[in-house]
């Protein structure tokens, strides 16, 4: 036989291995006009079936050797049959068919084969929901399969040129460009119908509880009452499944994703830059956080790192969700500090981790900087986003060790050479968005409303005074028999600490606790403030879609105050919100507290090499050459270009400092390092720690304090002072909590920010910071809720702190002043997640420095200040005053009286016409 390649010309050959390689677009185009479904998800829809014909083309082939095996008449394999074709349509042999011949022949035979099976498989997708599936390395696949053909023409250039090729090596050439470019196509595609989960056993129907109902029968809410608050939710707007509202329904929402998830995906791929999404009530929170986490491994490819207080939670609800998406995590997702030190121990590379603040400042920013063994600097490098859940909750003094932590992750990451972004979840705000630049310097942050698509109604009910004062069993157990008796699930929210864990144990009953605003399940209980009153009124309209449906019920335990009556009264709330005058409560963070910082800082110094530029730029140059004293010198420099700048510095490099034998980290409980511990007398276990300074009149004798549910009290000469220690005694849970008599005197100010005058309509007032030293008196105290007072011998503390002084030149009567700074002192528990013991607003006489007139003054009382000064800028102060105003101007009483005014300044005597005189 002739060497001669083929018999056809060669533009009839280039013209038809182009119809078999379009073959496959054919079909595909064909099979998303028979597919059906939205616009956006028909021609992922459409490929499934493309890639499934590939088996029908390849049985088709197995079928023809088949026959051939069995039929005399077909020897030879295609030559064979060419022959024989050509035989019976011209009567003779003459024709000479080549392998490439042959080949071609069999391409366009599969061809149509695959064009007539593809849309039929189609219309069998129709109206078929199949199993999620996943290609792994679908895209360098695709590429690789489309260079196949090419490769396979070349590998089988000799055999075509063979006498006798082998019969399936000539099948093989002609259906392996057409399959290779099909299963192109079908890596690509995704599986766009949402998951359906199926059971073992049918769900029972389930007949609607009214939960309301429940809590009248038991007594919880009385009987006629009304709800406090209600929002009507909104309802879904129909829409194309998009990858967005995909990712937020296997993480566990219902309907559409919510605008901000879409917002924040796509921007985040720009480093150096900050979100913060606001106002999300846990489960929105948990299922958002996931969401974004599902988006940003899988669409993105983004290495992240997690900060949050349940980090395997959290780890759980992203396994969870790729569970439900049919795919596989890019990599190991790592949870607590122990896995994260063994994964990078043994170089392995996970694709996110996540840490509580207290892991990642103990190892996990030691590994990351490279002062452990193993690849954390190299994986350091890799971050692209880092992921903050609830950045604001806690207390002023957890919130300020926050962010100095994260402080001292972005100069490990920025040692590393990573470019990362921050997302960051919190009640919102000026406040939450300063924190967050201020973990991390230099990255600008932007709030994105979270705008849900889809959300539940909501019922907000007050709790019965009887039933949540009666003794024995906390009210919160009792409150949720009668729901989860029900089979209904409910949650606990305990964001102020109130609860101990155990009053939400309910064996084998659906009930979830946390440290947060809850809405999750079908009905919650939880014991709110004023600032969290604030925050819950504002997460409400966010709560995403029951799995159920219907609406949640949450019943609250409010203060019994001025301000929470205002709040409450004549839908003020509403009316504020409407306004704009209803602002997130703004965290303390102590920026300028000392103490902390320079903690931190040696810290940060024993946790890798360290650019002295940066360093001064996080914790100011000054604390920076304290800690490495005066006989310190850089044995090398580093050239870099300053952040935002193109100039080009050189900055010493500070060596990684020896970790001292048995040092602690830097997460104390308490400002300085002189500690009282208070001590349960009957246990032994150790309750709670307290600065030495500040001991005396936190802890005076007679006090009655809680620590969740229990309650103790302090008893007389309870302070060891050898030991460092305090006894204290538990009471039974009735035991009314004590409020001191207390009397603060601010003196030796110093001012640390020049007066500033303001003007208000017809009010003038001047507004300073100084260092002061507070002396604070107890003479004695009162058991809330009842008359009466208790006085005891006087117990004194002083300390130095700062002071944010509100000062009045047209001066004003001793008895106004008091009663500014009362009203002052309860509107600012609105404003500011702050407790009792927090801040004090106190009046002032002249004098409180040289020319300065009288006033009040916003007392902070932590040892060096956690950030009160910093939070009360001339909005928040404008804001303040408008509350007092309005809260005094809106009761119809002439002088003052219990509906608008605290009681101890009704026993001191009222003056409402000078305060409304002094505020305009």
């Amino acid at each position: 036989m002739s060497l001669q390649p083929a018999l056809l010309p060669l533009p009839l050959i280039v013209v038809l291995w182009a119809l078999v390689l379009v073959t496959p677009v054919l079909a595909w185009v064909l099979s998303a006009l028979l597919v059906g479904g939205e616009s956006e998800t028909r021609w992922r829809r459409a490929a499934l079936p493309v890639g499934r014909t590939v088996g029908v083309t390849l049985a088709a082939v197995v079928l023809a050797r088949l026959l051939e095996a069995a039929s005399g008449a077909m020897q030879d394999g295609p030559l064979g049959w060419l022959h024989a074709l050509d035989k019976a349509l011209t009567g003779h042999t003459s024709r000479t068919w080549y392998p490439l011949d042959a080949v071609l022949m069999l391409a366009l035979a599969h061809a149509v084969l695959f064009l007539v099976a593809a849309p039929i498989l189609a219309l069998r997708e129709r109206n078929r929901r199949g199993e999620p599936f996943r290609v792994p390395l679908a895209s360098p696949l695709a590429v690789a399969l489309v260079g196949v053909p090419v490769l396979s023409l070349v590998a089988l250039h000799g055999p075509y040129l063979q006498d006798r090729p082998g019969r399936v090596l000539l099948d093989l050439a002609s259906v392996l460009p057409m399959v290779c470019v099909a299963l192109a196509v079908w890596t690509r595609s995704e599986r766009a119908a949402p998951v359906v989960i199926s059971t073992a056993v049918a769900a029972k129907p389930v007949t609607p509880v009214e939960v309301a109902a429940l809590w009248q029968r038991a007594g919880a809410v009385e009987g006629r009452a009304r709800p406090l608050l209600a929002t009507p939710g909104v309802v879904a707007s129909g829409g194309a499944v998009d990858g967005a509202s995909r990712a937020w329904q296997v993480a566990g929402g219902s309907g559409p994703a919510p605008r901000a998830l879409e917002d924040v995906s796509a921007a985040w791929s720009e480093p150096r830059q900050g979100w913060l999404v606001g106002d999300l009530p846990d489960p929105t929170e948990r299922h958002f956080l996931a969401a974004c986490l599902v988006r940003a491994l899988q669409r993105e490819g983004l290495t992240c790192l997690v900060v949050a207080d349940a980090p395997e939670a959290l780890r759980d609800a992203v396994e969870e969700a790729f569970a439900r998406l049919g795919r596989w995590p890019p990599g190991a997702l790592v949870a607590g500090a122990g896995e994260l030190r063994d994964a990078l121990v043994g170089h392995r590379m996970p694709a996110a981790v996540f840490l509580d603040v207290e892991g990642l400042s103990s190892e996990g920013i030691a590994a990351l900087g490279g002062a452990s063994d193993g690849c954390g600097r190299l994986w350091a490098r890799s971050v692209g986003l880092v992921l903050l859940s609830q950045v604001d909750r806690g207390t002023p003094l957890a919130t300020t060790h926050r962010m100095f932590t994260l402080r001292r992750l972005g100069l490990a990451l920025s040692s590393a050479g990573a470019r990362w972004g921050v997302l960051a979840t919190g009640v919102g705000g000026v406040g939450t968005r300063s924190l967050v630049e201020g973990m991390f310097p230099g990255f600008p942050v932007r709030e994105v409303p979270y705008a849900p698509r889809a959300a539940a109604p909501v019922r907000a009910w007050r709790v019965a005074p009887g039933f949540r004062d009666a003794p024995g069993t906390p009210w919160v157990r009792r409150a949720l028999e009668p729901v989860t008796a029900a089979g209904l699930p409910a949650s606990v929210g305990d964001p102020g600490g109130a609860f101990d864990r155990s009053a939400a144990e309910f064996w084998g009953r659906d009930v979830r606790f946390t440290r947060d605003v809850s809405l999750s399940g079908a009905a919650s209980v939880a014991d709110l403030g004023e600032a969290w009153l604030v925050a819950a009124y504002r997460a409400l309209p966010h709560l995403a879609p029951l799995p159920a449906g219907g609406a949640h019920d949450a019943l609250w335990s409010l203060p019994d105050t001025p301000l929470v009556r205002f709040l409450l009264r004549d839908s003020n709330l509403e009316g504020l919100a409407r306004n704009g005058m209803l602002p997130p409560p703004r965290p303390l963070v102590g920026r300028h507290n000392g103490a902390l910082a320079t903690a931190h800082l040696k810290a940060a110094l024993r946790e890798g090499t360290q650019d002295y530029a940066a360093l001064a730029a996080v914790f100011g140059r000054s604390r920076v050459d304290a800690a490495l004293g005066q006989d310190f010198r850089a044995e090398r420099h580093a050239v870099r270009r300053a952040t935002g700048q193109d100039e080009v510095v050189r900055s010493p490099v500070i060596p990684a400092l020896p970790s001292a034998a048995g040092h602690g980290g830097p997460l104390r409980r308490t400002v300085s390092e002189q500690v009282v511990h208070i001590i349960d007398g009957q246990g032994g276990q150790p309750l709670l720690e307290v600065d030495k300074l500040l001991v005396d009149t936190r802890f005076y004798p007679g006090r009655v304090f809680a620590v969740g549910d229990a309650r103790y009290e302090v008893p007389l000469n309870a302070y060891d002072t050898k030991r460092g220690e305090i006894r204290v005694h538990p009471v039974p849970h009735d035991r009314p909590l004590t409020r001191p008599q207390l009397q603060i005197r601010v003196e030796s100010a110093s001012v640390v920010e020049s007066p500033q005058t303001v003007h208000v309509g017809r009010a003038s007032y001047q507004v300073t910071t100084v260092e002061a030293t507070v002396v604070e008196r107890v003479t004695g105290f009162m058991q809330v809720g009842r008359p009466g007072r208790v006085d005891m011998g006087e117990v004194t503390c002083r300390y130095r702190t700062r002071v944010r002084a509100l000062l009045f030149p047209s001066g004003g009567t001793p008895a106004a002043l008091f009663h500014l700074a009362r009203s002052a002192d309860g509107v600012l528990l609105a404003h500011l997640l702050a407790g009792d013991e927090d801040i004090e607003v106190v009046p002032v006489q002249p004098g409180l420095y040289a020319g300065a007139p009288a006033g009040v003054a916003v007392v902070d009382r932590h040892l060096q200040g956690m950030g009160v000064a910093e939070a009360m800028d001339l909005s928040l102060i404008d804001d303040t005053f408008k509350w007092v105003r309005a809260l005094l101007a809106g009761c119809g009483c002439a002088h003052g009286c219990p509906v608008c005014t605290p009681q101890d300044v009704l026993d001191a005597g009222p003056d409402k016409a000078g305060v409304l005189e002094l505020l305009g």
